[in-house]
This record gives structure tokens, C-alpha cells and sequence, in this order.
């Protein structure tokens, strides 16, 4: 249980980390830049804010790579208990 967890986990933070690269390279907002716009001038002013990439990426694109992370991490877990 342990060991399945651990491996899942990690594909699922080394997904993060190459897609956090990814939008920091494009200049895309992440989830922390978001947060903190969040903090500084409130929600509604920080959405307004944000372009219609920067939107996509946060509410669809990055759950979807995250989702896929954990996908791998299973595969992974499977191929390697048999």
C-alpha cells in the first residue's frame, strides 16, 4: 500500500513540477501566481485579470495533466507488482 502510494504520488508531483516548468517558460499563471493575485487584490479583480490561456490552464489543461500523472503512476505501480 505504501509503495503504491509513494509511486503515484511522485508521478503525480514530477507532472506538476514539468507542467509548472512548462508554464513558467510560456509565461502561462500558475496556481501560485494566481493565489497570491488572489491575496492582493481579491478574487473577482484576479480572475479579470487573467487572459483566456492563463483561465484554460489553471481550470482544464493542468487538471487534465495532473489527472494523467496519476494514470501513469498507476500504470506504472501495475507493471511493476507483476
Amino acid at each position: 500500500m505504501i509503495i503504491h502510494l509513494l509511486i503515484t504520488g511522485n508521478a503525480i508531483l514530477a507532472g506538476a513540477i514539468l507542467a509548472n516548468l512548462f508554464a513558467n517558460h510560456f509565461n502561462i499563471c500558475t496556481w501560485y501566481k494566481f493565489y497570491e493575485n488572489i491575496l492582493a487584490n481579491g478574487l473577482s479583480t484576479a480572475l479579470i485579470q487573467q487572459n483566456i490561456v492563463s483561465l484554460c490552464w489553471l481550470f482544464v489543461i493542468y487538471p487534465i495533466i495532473l489527472s494523467v500523472s496519476y494514470i501513469l503512476g498507476e500504470k506504472i505501480y501495475q507493471f511493476w507488482i507483476q
